[in-house]
């Protein structure tokens, strides 16, 4: 039994506990709140009848790290003078004090108590869990039944307010399982976190509890790893600090025993996800619940539909995987869906996705291929979409290299975010540039990439294009097109590295830049990737002056380009469609190839080339029903247009492509106004054609320029997707007395990107371009169409 309590027995003693090597994590924390038991046993031995001592906060749960506060109050009755308080309170509070401990204590009568706790969200909250440490028991069950009883008489009020605070506290502190130096309690997915889970479930409402998906009692393990952690940071540091350094995580991993500081970040991210995972669910559920009221947790009512068999049900995304289809391109589809209508994909269809999951290792076709895109451009929303299918390892199931940077730590300052974290930030920041590329899908694939390199030994990079060489492919990419991505991610660091560190004003500068580049389109993409990569690295790698270097040595490196690349680009029409360009020289009359490719059907025209023709057929497509996914263009020198078309597969309805030529046929030869046919398609559907949800819809732009090529005009086209929109830019070009000599159209999830390359009639060389003092005009004609 304790008999003297001063303050040099109190440090000494601490200091003994703290330095135990036999004891850590919560073990270590239950100790010292043990000892600290003891020792206000001994100084509150002799409270007046009518008094009581308690603990609140973690003291209260019986947990105590090295650095946390010990939170107290002292118990009196209402009519208890001051003074009196003070005569009691001060040989408690003293000797801790005087031992440097962290008291935080208060004095207060139940009834004070309870009125501060009605409007003070921080008392209201410690005092949900109180425990005795010495006096009267009934003044403490008092108490408890009390502050219980209050705080559910008041279940939306304190909700709404615990998760206004929770939201500052998330902006102010950032995630715990991305951030290079998390704070354990306060970020987001931190220890905090799970203590307010505790504090909302305790307004005992129906609708709360359904709220959270899993036992709360789940969430003890990860919390368990937080708190270790916590310990054995302010063990180590002496200080009461929360925020795990990189300077510290070496030495607290060896203190817990892991091989090396990765180990431990690796698990305390896992911890950190699997709170902020239960969290941000509980809290939406919660936040649906106070819209719609009491009993609103299930409807199933489905709310809208974003893609066959995948609906939104309960502000959550659901699948009908016998609707949807199950085959490879099944949990990028649904992820995509939810990723661009900003809906949460819900545990149910979680679950069935990882019962359906296919061979990883097979080669993608090309619906998966698009679904990947679809999911990487959909901007901020994709973090989210990505996270919920790790839950479950269904992003990493269909990209097994991500597993090597998953939770992975940067070992350098300079960054902010975990590998993972990173490259999906930067595939985010990259959705802000797609409009300033021709290939905005290379981009995203290669933000995604760039450094998929560093969960292997090595140099990061030269790993990376190995890993590129076999994951590319794999996606189902063209040759050309992985030559592309390896040279994004061999040279994602060479634009940055000489603003910063080389003489642009010399030109052997761009000259070598220019040579390891190879062509204007890579430089275009190497732009941007540089741009997203740095905004995700952190505050420090991107400026305004970094970002006027970029565009000098990108305006250098471009007017390289200028001086030196020749030829047309054309593609040699009689190697690729011979057979099909012959049978039109031969007849004169338009001919036509069918061919199925993967979950898309193929179809290309050949035909004596006429002003509007590419319209013609784009309009019977539209007329058709048929969604157009891409489209390529050319013409030969001797007036031979060949145009190809790779539309949608109809899961329902089987095209008839004899039907489908006839009519083009007659649109050709000018026997079927298609025209007159797409206005009643407009008419008729477009009432009931509904886009998939976006949380940042696609604005309108339409880009003209001269400098893309020496003999056309190129026309970028961004647009929200709707009814007959490549119809509708394409008569408009016609109507001007344009000629459409190549054109590279795709749909990505809500958004239309088409490019045409058009010259003007009867010129030759230079003029054929559009003057630029015409560019004006033919770009809000071109906006006109669209939105008349």
């Amino acid at each position: 039994m304790i008999t003297t309590i001063d303050g040099a027995f109190v440090k000494r003693a601490r200091a003994e506990m703290v330095a135990r090597t036999d004891l850590a994590g919560r073990g270590l924390a239950r100790r010292l709140s043990d000892q600290m038991d003891g020792w206000f046993d001994a100084l509150a031995a002799h409270l007046p009848d009518g008094w009581a001592l308690i603990a609140t906060g973690g003291y209260a749960a019986g947990l105590l790290t090295p650095g946390s506060d010990i939170d107290v109050i002292l118990l009196h009755p209402q009519k208890a003078r001051a003074k009196d308080v003070t005569a009691v309170a001060e040989p408690i509070w003293y000797p801790m004090w005087d031992a440097g401990m962290k008291l935080s204590p208060a004095a207060h009568s139940v009834k004070s108590l309870l009125a501060l706790a009605s409007s003070d969200l921080v008392t209201a909250t410690a005092i949900l869990r109180v425990r005795r440490l010495a006096g009267q028991d009934d003044l403490v069950t008092e108490l408890r039944a009390a502050a219980l009883d209050q705080w559910r008489k008041r279940p939306n009020h304190w909700l709404t307010e615990l998760h206004r605070i929770s939201a500052d506290r998330w902006s102010k502190y950032g995630e715990v399982a991305s951030l290079l130096e998390p704070d354990l309690k306060d970020g987001q997915g931190g220890l905090r976190d799970y203590d307010t889970i505790r504090w909302a479930l305790a307004v005992d409402r129906p609708e709360i509890s359904a709220s959270l998906e899993a036992p709360f009692e789940d969430l003890a393990a990860p919390a368990e790893q937080l708190l270790a952690t916590r310990c054995e940071l302010h063990r180590l540091t002496g200080k009461s600090t929360n925020v795990l350094l990189l300077q510290d995580q070496d030495a607290v991993a060896e203190a817990m025993g892991f091989a090396d500081a990765d180990v431990l970040m690796a698990r305390v991210s896992s911890a950190a996800r699997a709170i902020d995972w239960a969290s941000e669910r509980f809290w939406w559920r919660v936040e649906r619940a106070s819209r719609k009221g009491k009993g609103a947790i299930s409807t199933g009512k489905v709310q809208a539909t974003l893609a066959e068999g995948v609906t939104v049900v309960d502000d959550e995304v659901e699948v009908d995987v016998a609707q949807a289809g199950v085959d490879q391109s099944l949990v990028l589809r649904v992820a995509a869906a939810a990723a661009h209508a900003g809906y949460p994909i819900s545990r149910r269809t979680l679950i069935q996705l990882a019962a359906t999951a296919v061979d990883d290792s097979a080669t993608w076709d090309e619906r998966t291929r698009n679904a990947m895109v679809s999911l990487l451009g959909a901007g901020p929303q994709l973090v989210a979409a990505v996270e919920a299918l790790e839950r479950y390892d269904l992003f990493s199931n269909m990209l097994p290299e991500w597993r090597h940077v998953r939770s992975l730590p940067q070992r350098n300052a300079f960054h902010t975010y975990t590998v993972d974290r990173h490259l999906l930030q930067t595939v985010a920041n990259a959705g802000d540039l797609l409009r300033q590329v021709a290939r905005p899908d290379l981009l995203l694939i290669g933000a995604l990439l760039h450094d998929i390199g560093k969960g292997y030994p090595g140099d990061h990079t030269a790993v990376g294009v190995e890993l590129v060489e076999r994951i590319v492919p794999r996606m189902g990419f063209a040759a050309d097109d992985v030559d592309i991505v390896r040279s994004l991610v061999q040279n994602h660091l060479l634009l940055s590295e000489t603003a910063m560190r080389r003489d642009l004003a010399d030109p052997r500068t761009a000259e070598n830049v220019a040579e390891l580049i190879g062509d204007p389109p890579r430089l275009e993409l190497l732009r941007a990737l540089t741009e997203a990569d740095s905004l995700a690295t952190g505050p420090s790698a991107w400026s305004r002056w970094k970002a006027s270097l970029l565009d000098e040595l990108t305006r250098n490196v471009a007017a390289v380009f200028a001086g030196r690349v020749r030829g047309s680009g054309e593609v040699a029409l009689d190697d690729r469609f011979g057979d099909l360009v012959d049978e039109v020289r031969s007849t004169g009359v338009l001919h036509t190839h069918h061919e199925t490719a993967d979950q898309f059907d193929l179809w290309v025209v050949a035909t004596p080339d006429q002003r509007g023709l590419f319209a013609k057929i784009a309009g019977t497509l539209a007329v058709h029903g048929i969604d157009v996914v891409s489209a390529q263009a050319w013409t030969s020198a001797d007036g031979i247009a060949v145009d190809q078309f790779r539309v949608s597969r109809s899961g329902s309805v089987a095209t008839d492509w004899k039907r489908l030529e006839t009519d083009l046929r007659g649109s050709v030869g000018g026997t079927v106004d298609v025209g007159s046919r797409i206005a009643q398609r407009v008419r008729t559907y477009s009432r009931t054609h509904r886009r998939a949800f976006a949380a940042a819809p696609p604005r309108l732009e339409v880009l003209i320029s001269n400098n893309a090529s020496a003999s056309t005009t190129m026309i970028d086209v961004r647009a929200p997707d709707a009814i007959a929109v490549l119809y509708r830019l394409a008569s408009a070009i016609a109507g001007r007395g344009l000629d459409i000599r190549s054109a590279k159209v795709a749909t990505l999830g809500h958004e239309v990107i088409d490019v045409f390359y058009v010259q003007r009639s009867g010129r030759t060389g230079a003029a054929r371009q559009v003057p630029e003092r015409d560019h004006a005009v033919l770009r809000e004609e071109l906006k006109l169409a669209l939105t008349s």
